[in-house]
């Protein structure tokens, strides 16, 4: 593992154990300050340092590997959009677009994303695995719509956040650019469970 590697790999590792419980715990003091739920903020550091911080990095690194011959573009002319030539490549092989990056990474932080998010927090919080008003349909639909509502809530932050993360940041920081943006939107998507729940 050369020094690049190592840096990239320690750097991950804090952005998942360390940032993401941090904006959620900023969140929670914003909405309830007297009361702290350290089983939130446990679980929210688990899935950021079990989860987020392989899925994450990994999906940008896909991002950036994603290439289409001429062929393929000129069959889906849609992607002339979202693409542009790869001066680095003499295939004349074409890369995703800043608007094709953009869009690639919020459509990993989708609503079925937010709902995953925001359904961790509500078992954490209520020590119990949905609802107990509702039937686990009914529970399902809930959390999708909470998380539709929080996506398109968030939608211009998230749009100009990724934007600047995909566009202005390498692949090595993308990850803490991710993490910060996400600490940012774990504030407003605490505020959305609290609106949307309550």
């Amino acid at each position: 593992m050369n020094n690049q590697d190592s840096f990239q790999k320690n750097l991950n590792l804090a952005v998942g154990w360390l940032l993401y419980p941090t904006g959620d715990f900023l969140g929670q003091l914003i909405l309830h300050p007297s009361h702290i739920s350290i089983e939130r903020l446990l679980a929210i550091t688990l899935m950021g340092g079990l989860v987020y911080r392989f899925e994450i990095p990994r999906w940008f690194k896909t991002l950036d590997s994603i290439k289409f011959d001429e062929e393929t573009i000129e069959k889906f002319q849609l992607l002339k959009l979202l693409t542009r030539e790869n001066p680095a490549e003499t295939a004349h092989r074409q890369i995703l677009n800043w608007l094709g990056r953009t869009l690639g990474a919020m459509l990993y932080f989708n609503p079925l994303w937010i709902s995953r998010h925001i359904y961790v927090i509500f078992i954490s919080t209520n020590h119990q695995f949905m609802p107990s008003n509702m039937t686990p349909l009914a529970a399902v639909g809930h959390f999708l719509a909470v998380g539709g509502n929080s996506f398109l809530i968030n939608l211009p932050i998230s749009f100009l956040g990724n934007y600047i993360i995909q566009q202005r940041l390498p692949i090595t920081y993308r990850f803490l650019g991710s993490a910060t943006l996400s600490s940012l939107m774990a504030i407003l998507y605490a505020v959305a469970y609290w609106l949307f729940h309550h």
